[in-house]
């Protein structure tokens, strides 16, 4: 049979009709076409740079994790004990079952605090059978550093110019790319309305919802 991937993944290039294909799945069991929906997860985790786990309603870990992560060490207020994922603070264990019980077609999200920095993480959760669910974490950090599209290519900027786009992006003054560049605060506000230009904006509003649409993670 044809397992349909839904609401999993909300970027549209996917499509309809994207599936593992498994004449075994059964809607209850775990072990058919486990390891190529899990290399799919650490796939898509490696591209999009976002940690996505397969789960069982219990907690149980099935995988997604790559060799380099470990949950604790993210950061991510989760643990794996014993095989299975579990809060670190109690009082948001109940809210942690809460999405793992989550209902085939729909998706349920839990907002917890970091357990050592500033920020928090966004947990996302849906059912891809009776047997597994997928969690998607997003950290909504400033540590977390965004990626974007090759910006020279895109905009025909020269190297420089894609150097301070980039920074006002991420909110640099331009006082601060000209002392981080060791330029004159003339010499970079020159730079800006050619980078403005090309772009065809006016202001730092509409650049970074521009740039946003070229943001990889």
């Amino acid at each position: 049979m044809h397992y349909i991937l839904q609401d999993v993944m909300e970027n549209p290039l996917v499509g309809e009709g994207s599936f593992f294909d498994s004449s075994t799945w059964r809607g209850d069991e775990t072990d058919a076409d486990v390891p190529g929906l899990v290399s799919f997860f650490e796939a898509l985790a490696r591209l999009t740079g976002r940690v996505h786990i397969l789960v069982k309603p219990d907690g149980t870990y099935i995988g997604g994790l790559l060799e380099s992560q470990d949950l604790r060490s993210l950061d991510t207020c989760l643990d794996l004990v014993d095989g299975v994922i579990c809060a670190t603070r109690p009082e948001f264990s109940r809210r942690l079952k809460e999405i793992l019980a989550v209902k085939e077609q729909d998706v349920q999200t839990l907002i917890l605090p970091f357990s050592m920095t500033d920020g928090h993480l966004i947990i996302r959760s849906t059912s891809i059978s009776k047997a597994i669910v997928c969690l998607s974490l997003h950290r909504a950090s400033e540590m977390v550093q965004p990626q974007l599209a090759n910006l020279e290519e895109v905009f025909n900027l020269t190297h420089a110019e894609a150097v301070i786009v980039f920074n006002l992006f991420l909110g640099h003054t331009p006082q601060q790319i000209a002392a981080g560049h060791n330029n004159s605060i003339h010499t970079i506000r020159a730079h800006i309305r050619r980078c403005y230009d090309k772009l065809g904006i006016t202001c730092r509003e509409e650049l970074w919802r521009k740039l946003n649409a070229y943001r990889l993670v």
